[in-house]
């Protein structure tokens, strides 16, 4: 039920960008009929091209599969192509380059949606606006982050550092090492007592 939902809003937002852009419209008319499942966990979305090369909300089986890293997800609101670099995709190679090429160039464009409602000059500043404030919280964030692992490593060493950790794991594997020829020894020496 979520998918045909998911799927539907898809091909609607899809439709919408699309209607602006014949040459996208006529790069995928000629695979009418295909369709493709475009899959991140736990999301599934499933469209089919049709006559015109619109998109639809399609139950078929589908020609291509394309599964998306979850991980990429909250990485394509703010770069589209990040998404697109840990794909995997199973079926029609052509049909997925095709559609590949289309998804990569489609540009939702904010300011001209909302200059309906406020008018162009106001619509730039907003969409500035929210630009701004999103690059200012992404920076925030880096640097919060950095601060925090700061802490947590040299003022309050709750956590330890990367050096700390592989010199741990070098003292561990030769305390390992050390224990097992202790052992060999122990074996060599007791076979040796009871030689006599």
């Amino acid at each position: 039920m979520l998918d045909q939902i998911a799927s539907s809003a898809a091909a609607a937002a899809l439709n919408h960008l699309l209607s602006r852009e014949p040459w996208a419209r006529a790069a995928l008319a000629p695979f009418a009929g295909r369709s493709a499942r475009l899959q991140a966990a736990p999301f599934q979305v499933q469209l089919g091209i049709v006559d015109g090369g619109s998109f639809a909300a399609d139950a078929g089986a589908p020609t291509v599969t394309l599964s998306v890293d979850p991980a990429a997800l909250p990485r394509v609101l703010l770069e589209p192509k990040a998404a697109l670099r840990n794909v995997r995709l199973e079926g029609d190679a052509e049909f997925a380059q095709a559609l590949s090429n289309v998804l990569q160039k489609l540009r939702p464009e904010p300011e001209e949606e909302l200059s309906r409602f406020v008018g162009d000059a106001a619509a730039v500043r907003i969409v500035g606006l929210l630009r701004a404030a999103l690059a200012a919280a992404r920076e925030a964030g880096g640097r919060l982050a950095a601060q925090t692992a700061d802490y947590l490593v040299a003022e309050n060493p709750m956590l330890v550092s990367r050096q700390e950790m592989v010199a741990f794991a070098a003292e561990v594997a030769r305390l390992r090492d050390d224990v097992e020829r202790l052992g060999k020894r122990i074996e060599l020496l007791a076979g040796q007592k009871r030689a006599p």
